[in-house]
């Protein structure tokens, strides 16, 4: 009788376990973007402390969207309610290495449950929905790769730093309208506040219309989300010590808030977005007189035009103008023209080629090694500065999605 009570425990088992994986599913996807990246000016710094701008060819990874890989899956557990999980981990397809070391997920980790009528919430390591919604306008985050973002992805646009220990809700949409929000735990004891994040945005949608607001804020960004000193994994370069903008996000506290929209016209479609970003207590200004910094705050504006020439390929230009004000100081206007092309060899491969240029006027934001100044120096996004006021930089590559 045992060994037959056992067969049929196990085949009731096995039924049921049939039944539960009929209904669940996980996919294995990713993305593998490489390509060439040819810049002028970049800085190199002298043995005798002078500065030199020279081009460079080098092979960027990750350039028309991320290079990574991921498991997604799902699990219906009925009444029109899933769970879901996302784990996801960039790649630099140049080398092979992880973009962010000590982390095997730090794009996202995170799990949660979708409901069509109540919305969905999830909790772990993820992006905000502020810079969900914010960062669809953005050519570079269409066309004209992570290259053609704004001054050092002050406004997070293109997602340069997520949020840990952060729980996550979107609504569903009511007649086009979805609302979302995300507040992020410190977890350091007896600081509530340190590392402390939190973001609200609200997006709508009719047609060929799309429209969208919101406010992110986070505290102590360059530690809790930009990996620090030792692991710095933001936009801007810090390279060179002469002239790096990097501890501009070593700061107090990052409040961003800003809004944009899009409309199709056929095979034409035009986006606008603007940003307001503030650092608070930037180290990047600090001195023996003055140890915690200033502040200082980035407006950003961006037009973005995409024209579908064909099904296959697309064409963008996008103009970007940013004033950047030091509480202490006179402005530093910088604007850029990005221009590019994508041509889609099939669902999942495409070729681009993209040029921007960049041009930076106004008192300059660039610590001048010699005269203890500021000086002009530009610096295209994930490039290392410019030893003037100009740089451009021409990327051609392909992309495969799996």
């Amino acid at each position: 009788m045992a060994p037959a009570l056992a067969s049929c425990a196990f085949a009731t088992l096995a039924t049921f376990t049939q039944a539960a994986h009929a209904q669940s599913s996980v996919t294995l996807y990713g993305t593998v973007d490489t390509g060439l990246v040819y810049s002028t000016n970049q800085q190199t710094t002298q043995a005798d402390g002078r500065t030199e701008g020279h081009s460079n060819w080098q092979l960027g990874g990750g350039n028309l969207v991320p290079s990574r890989w991921g498991l997604t899956g799902s699990e219906d557990i009925g009444g029109g309610t899933t769970v879901n999980f996302t784990l996801e981990n960039s790649i630099l397809t140049q080398n092979g290495a992880l973009l962010q070391s000590g982390t095997l997920f730090n794009r996202n980790a995170w799990v949660g449950v979708a409901n069509a009528s109540y919305g969905t919430l999830t909790l772990g390591r993820q992006y905000d929905p502020f810079s969900d919604n914010m960062g669809a306008y953005a050519s570079s985050n269409n066309w004209a790769t992570l290259y053609g973002s704004h001054f050092g992805d002050v406004d997070n646009l293109n997602e340069a730093f997520n949020f840990n220990n952060s729980i996550k809700y979107v609504s569903p949409s009511f007649g086009g309208l979805t609302l979302g929000g995300l507040f992020s735990l410190g977890g350091v004891a007896g600081n509530f506040s340190q590392n402390r994040g939190w973001s609200l945005a609200a997006n709508y949608t009719h047609g060929p219309l799309s429209l969208s607001a919101g406010y992110l804020q986070l505290r102590n960004p360059f530690q809790a989300a930009l990996g620090g000193e030792s692991g710095y994994i933001g936009d801007l370069s810090c390279a060179n010590a002469d002239a790096s903008y990097c501890e501009l996000q070593n700061a107090q506290k990052i409040d961003i808030y800003g809004a944009g929209g899009s409309y199709a016209f056929d095979k034409v479609t035009l986006a606008l977005s603007y940003t307001h970003t503030r650092f608070s207590q930037s180290q990047y200004f600090a001195s023996t007189a003055q140890p915690q910094g200033a502040d200082i705050s980035f407006d950003i504006a961006e037009l973005n035009t995409m024209w579908q020439f064909s099904p296959a390929l697309q064409f963008g230009f996008a103009y970007i103008f940013n004033d950047a004000h030091p509480d202490q100081g006179a402005s530093t206007r910088i604007h850029q023209i990005n221009l590019g092309a994508v041509y889609n060899l099939s669902k999942r491969t495409a070729l681009y080629a993209v040029a921007i240029g960049q041009k930076s006027s106004g008192a300059g934001l660039g610590i001048d090694a010699a005269g203890g100044g500021t000086r002009n120096l530009a610096q295209i996004p994930n490039l290392v500065n410019s030893d003037t006021d100009k740089q451009l930089a021409v990327i051609a590559g392909i992309r495969h999605n799996f």
